[in-house]
């Protein structure tokens, strides 16, 4: 795979890999990519349709008993 970087890119690049916060550029890349395919997981239509359902569907406003229900709940033995 042959991929071409803007001079910023490889600046950026190259700047990430000398402060010390990368080892290699493989390794930024790496992580730029990864951050891309959570940013489209996010921006799916599919999360798109799950929150609007969440927003349409009746629900009751989130209150202590609320989570005193979900530590019970947790700490149950299975």
């Amino acid at each position: 795979m042959e991929i071409t970087l803007s001079t910023e890119q490889e600046s950026f690049i190259a700047e990430k890999v000398r402060s010390g916060q990368y080892a290699t550029a493989d390794g930024v890349m790496r992580d730029a990519l990864q951050a891309l395919q959570q940013l489209e997981a996010i921006e799916s239509p599919e999360w798109e349709a799950e929150l609007l359902a969440g927003v349409r569907s009746p629900h009751r406003p989130y209150g202590p008993d609320v989570l005193q229900r979900v530590r019970a709940a947790a700490s149950a033995p299975r």
